[in-house]
């Protein structure tokens, strides 16, 4: 039932990030568009697709991680044993967890202090600095919550042959 949910939130999360992609694709479309038109571009075009990019990052990690489209190398894995093999995925899945939680727990201490402070990122728009922070807790404490859930399945991170993933 949690697995599910995580899943769910997870892909949600990723079709935000999609939704996202495309209208920064559009912003970028109208700034260039109007620059090369002579017109005045947005001043906040430039900014809008930099936060984008960041909230992007985190929002698609989840998704990314329960697909398996993180780029990985697996080279010593695959010529492990097969009760190695298993020992080391189980380690690296919780190395890998563990590092997401930290991360989440660093960056929700950063999202709490700049709402705490009230500060602002003043550039070509104020905004409040709370919004930078926003997608990062909850990208990586989805994203460890998406590697513990590999073993729970049955399933691997770093399942499959080789040949199956386009080769080494």
């Amino acid at each position: 039932m949690l697995i599910t949910a995580v899943d769910l939130i997870s892909r949600f999360l990723f079709l935000l990030a999609i939704l996202i992609t495309a209208a920064l694709v559009f912003i970028v479309t109208y700034d260039v568009g109007a620059r090369n038109l002579g017109l005045t571009p947005p001043n906040w075009a430039v900014n809008t697709v930099e936060y984008g990019m960041l909230h992007i990052t985190f929002l698609a990690l989840p998704w990314l991680v329960r697909t398996r489209g993180h780029v990985c190398v697996e080279l010593v894995l695959t010529y492990l044993p097969a009760r190695a093999r298993t020992a080391w995925e189980l380690a690296l899945h919780a190395i890998s967890a563990l590092i997401c939680f930290y991360l989440a727990y660093r960056s929700g201490l950063s999202l709490a202090d700049t709402i705490a402070k009230g500060s602002y990122e003043v550039r070509s728009f104020d905004m409040p600095m709370w919004m930078l922070f926003a997608s990062m807790p909850a990208g990586f404490l989805l994203g460890g919550l998406q590697f513990v859930a590999f073993p729970l399945r049955g399933d691997s991170f770093f399942a499959g042959a080789a040949a199956e993933k386009g080769g080494l």
